[in-house]
């Protein structure tokens, strides 16, 4: 997978996050501070990279939250905060 398809997937799947989240404050309060980094339920090859994007987050001290794509339509994301 090129970077250019890793950003717009990124991007799709950061608008279904941001939708979410508008609609769940008490998701957002939550993890306030963090960096969230988004995993797809389908998609491994791009799930593999944002492991990677993980890493260097954490390296660079800031804190972390996997938001993760269920494909449950009534709880369509998991949030998993990410410890060094």
């Amino acid at each position: 997978m090129s970077k250019a398809q890793q950003v717009k997937i990124n991007i799709i799947l950061s608008e279904k996050l941001s939708n979410y989240l508008i609609a769940k404050p008490d998701v957002l309060k939550k993890f306030s501070g963090y960096s969230y980094v988004i995993f797809s339920h389908t998609n491994q090859e791009l799930n593999k990279l944002n492991y990677q994007l993980v890493d260097e987050l954490i390296d660079e001290g800031k804190n972390v939250v996997k938001a993760e794509e269920t494909g449950n339509l009534k709880q369509p994301w998991s949030f998993t905060p990410v410890y060094n």
